[in-house]
């Protein structure tokens, strides 16, 4: 439940301004509405497109443009002249393209600074005393649908929201600042949704949530992974309630459990999920009797479209009694009246399973297991897949990087295959190949140049050998420990060109065992989709513990940058320092008791709205965070504060501050305090990468007087060295730190 949640509202997006053309509709010049004029403009941008050759994107949209212009009947493009909006597409087409390299150097960063200046303003959330970010912000302008492999409705008109069509999500205290003109502003702190509004087209909510890396997101992302991994001790129960489930003598129950073991077997989506829409995609509880073939060994053969149409095909060995309730339920295929939808194009058609639900097949797996989804199948499974991937592999922490890399990589694709996440070959990969192939030919002929290079430095160290040794005999006593010297030198000189040439070999060898694991890689990628059970499915902390075994920064080199801001958490594990204390971020009604501590420990009035103004975040202002520690009977013991950023000559500093009770300044609570500001001071450094070449954010207090407030917090953050390093004043900075991230 949340406690607060402040956000400016979300930018609705004005039209495009009308250029005030025409058309010619059946011989007959047109002017158009704005509204008609939107429509035509978004056709003429999709000109040279293959959208224009499709027949369902093409009659779907003259059918909406034909309701717009009040025109009874069909359309055709041949009884419409939309020349004068592609004449108007074509121009801008060719501005854009005869800009400058300065011109778009300059249009590009006015785009990036209105980009960052609404996003400044509507990109943050506070959410129970911190800053965090919106998975967007905007809504989405009118358009034309495009839609999700063959979807029926592609090529629609979708109509964007209005400000009086949007219900924002915001706790009280922050009402009044939305403004007016919104259909509704409500206070559901149960949800992470800031916004939502009908889509017109689908009669479907359309939300606007929490970015994936707000916290309180992560928190429940934890939990997914964690409730998941509870079925791996009760897995065996599971399947055991489900096969007894299908040789019940109650037909629904076998129905049910039947579904549920398509669930366990092959990884699927229960099938009602989808909006009724959709392309004619099915899940376990949709299919029809075309979808499944039973032959005579007892296998069977699953062919149809899965979510976003991808082709599911696979043969399934079934128990006898498994094998003996699909051929009842495809005997007894009937229509599903459940969720009934006329506009699915599936509707009417018979079912294996009619009028099973995911309600229904979720209320089956949380009679064996409390909270056992149908979604909780694909997140164990694909965890699993990948744990026993890396554990197979026997990389060692002395093998390359590029090897680690590529196993991390084997084992995302073993979980992308069982889910079935596949996707359309790339046209261009004969492209890709070619350079793949150009490059590792490249990289070969280097590797043979570093050969010959040793084959000569060795010959050299031979030859100047065979020659010290032959000077060495045919010189006289006294002369021939003065040449055994100078050869010494030059074979001194000798082996380490040997030795450098036997590095350039290893250095060139590796290139190409690294370019091959690369085209490996990206030859097998070519048909699967790894980043949706990278993102959604398999434990991240699979990976970071592999990692961590074979001195490889999985979460850093493997994931995408997205991704590790959203699985920052994987690495704060290592950061929790266990207390007695609970360290939170501050709330505004902690502000009595901080301006309380803060009196008493400087002697100095504070009032409640300087204490906010300048140590809680504030939207539209720069980064900061508050934390408080409470003991046991919710009482404020201390505040600690981090930001905001200022800048001492290249140094970015991150400003910090800090007051803990008296009787509360114990080794323990600095400990505490600490590790939970490293985390913080962290997670701000993933969130805001510096530029290439710009120094890295340290802590450096502006103010040093809370040193005497906080004792023991600086030392504990590397600020001061502590009490067993060698002594240093106040002001002072230590060289070492406990976290190379806060170092200073």
């Amino acid at each position: 439940m949340l406690e607060q949640l402040i956000h400016h509202g979300v930018i609705v997006p004005d039209p495009p301004e009308a250029p005030g053309l025409s058309i010619v509709l059946r011989g007959q010049q047109i002017a158009l509405t704005p509204a008609q004029e939107e429509m035509a403009l978004a056709w003429a941008a999709k000109k040279d497109t293959p959208y224009v050759q499709d027949p369902v994107f093409v009659n779907n949209f003259l059918g909406d443009f034909a309701a717009a212009l009040g025109v009874a009947g069909e359309l055709s493009l041949q009884e419409i002249d939309f020349s004068a909006y592609e004449a108007l597409i074509d121009r801008q087409r060719a501005v854009k393209a005869g800009l400058s390299k300065e011109e778009r150097r300059d249009a590009a960063a006015e785009r990036k600074r209105l980009r960052e200046a609404q996003k400044a303003e509507f990109g943050y959330a506070i959410v129970d005393g911190q800053r965090v970010e919106l998975g967007t912000y905007m809504v989405e302008p009118s358009g034309i649908f495009m839609g999700r492999g063959q979807h029926p409705l592609r090529g629609r008109w979708k109509v964007g929201a209005r400000r009086q069509d949007i219900t924002l999500n915001s706790s009280p205290d922050n009402h009044a600042a939305l403004g007016e003109g919104w259909d509704e502003i409500v206070w559901q702190p149960e949800s992470l949704w800031v916004a939502r509004w009908k889509d017109r087209l689908t009669d479907k909510l359309k939300y606007i949530w929490l970015s994936d890396t707000a916290p309180v997101k992560q928190e429940r992302e934890a939990d997914k992974f964690d409730q998941a991994l509870q079925l791996d001790k009760k897995l065996a129960e599971v399947q055991a309630a489900i096969h007894r489930g299908i040789q019940s003598d109650n037909e629904r129950q076998r129905m049910v459990a039947t579904a549920c073991y398509l669930i366990d077997a092959l990884c699927l989506r229960v099938g009602d999920e989808k909006d009724a829409d959709e392309a004619d995609t099915v899940g376990a509880t949709t299919l029809r009797p075309e979808h499944v073939t039973l032959h005579a060994d007892g296998v069977a053969e699953f062919d149809f479209l899965g979510k976003d149409s991808v082709h599911w095909h696979k043969k399934l060995d079934l128990p006898p009694h498994v094998y003996r309730s699909f051929s009842e339920l495809i005997a007894n295929a009937r229509p599903s009246h459940a969720g009934e939808d006329d506009t699915s194009p599936s509707a009417g058609l018979p079912q294996l399973f009619p009028d099973v639900t995911s309600s229904q097949v979720n209320a089956f797996f949380s009679r064996i297991l409390p909270g056992l989804s149908a979604k909780k199948f694909r997140t164990y499974y694909a965890t699993v897949t990948v744990q026993h991937k890396l554990q197979r592999a026997r990389v060692r922490a002395s093998d390359p990087e590029y090897k680690k890399w590529q196993v991390a990589n084997e084992a995302n694709l073993a979980a992308a295959e069982l889910c079935n996440h596949t996707k359309q070959v790339s046209g261009n990969w004969e492209t890709t190949q070619g350079r793949y192939e150009e490059r590792i030919s490249k990289a070969t002929d280097r590797v043979a140049a570093a050969r010959k290079k040793r084959r000569e430095a060795n010959s050299q160290l031979r030859a100047l050998q065979e020659e010290a040794q032959e000077a060495a005999a045919q010189a006289s006593d006294d002369r021939r420990e003065q040449i055994a010297l100078r050869y010494e030198r030059r074979l001194e000189v000798a082996r380490r060109r040997v030795e450098q040439a036997d590095l350039r070999v290893e250095r060139a060898s590796q290139a190409v065992a690294k370019l091959k694991a690369q085209f490996d890689i990206a030859r097998r990628k070519r048909q699967w989709n790894t980043s949706t059970s990278l993102k959604s499915y398999i434990d991240p902390r699979v990976y970071q513990r592999w990692g961590e075994k074979v001195d490889y920064d999985a979460l850093g080199s493997f994931y995408p940058t997205a991704l590790r801001r959203k699985y920052a958490w994987v690495r704060e594990i290592d950061l929790e320092v266990p207390g007695e204390h609970l360290v939170r971020p501050c709330l505004p009604a902690d502000l009595e008791q901080v301006v309380e501590l803060l009196q008493r420990a400087s002697g100095e009035d504070w009032t409640e709205e300087e204490v906010g103004t300048r140590f809680l975040p504030v939207l539209g202002q720069a980064w900061r965070v508050a934390l408080v520690a409470l003991n046991q009977e919710d009482d404020v013991l201390a505040l600690a504060t981090l930001g905001p950023v200022f800048q001492q000559g290249q140094a970015q500093l991150v400003d910090c501050f800090a007051v803990v009770d008296e009787g509360a300044r114990t080794p323990d609570l600095s400990e505490q305090l600490a590790a939970e500001l490293t985390r913080q001071f962290e997670r701000f450094c993933l969130d805001h990468p510096v530029r290439r070449g710009q120094e890295p954010y340290r802590i450096s207090p502006q103010d040093e007087r809370w040193y005497r407030w906080a004792p023991g917090l600086p030392e504990a953050l590397g600020l001061l060295k502590k009490p067993d390093q060698e002594e240093c004043s106040a002001g002072e900075v230590a060289d070492g730190s406990p976290s190379e991230a806060v170092a200073q």
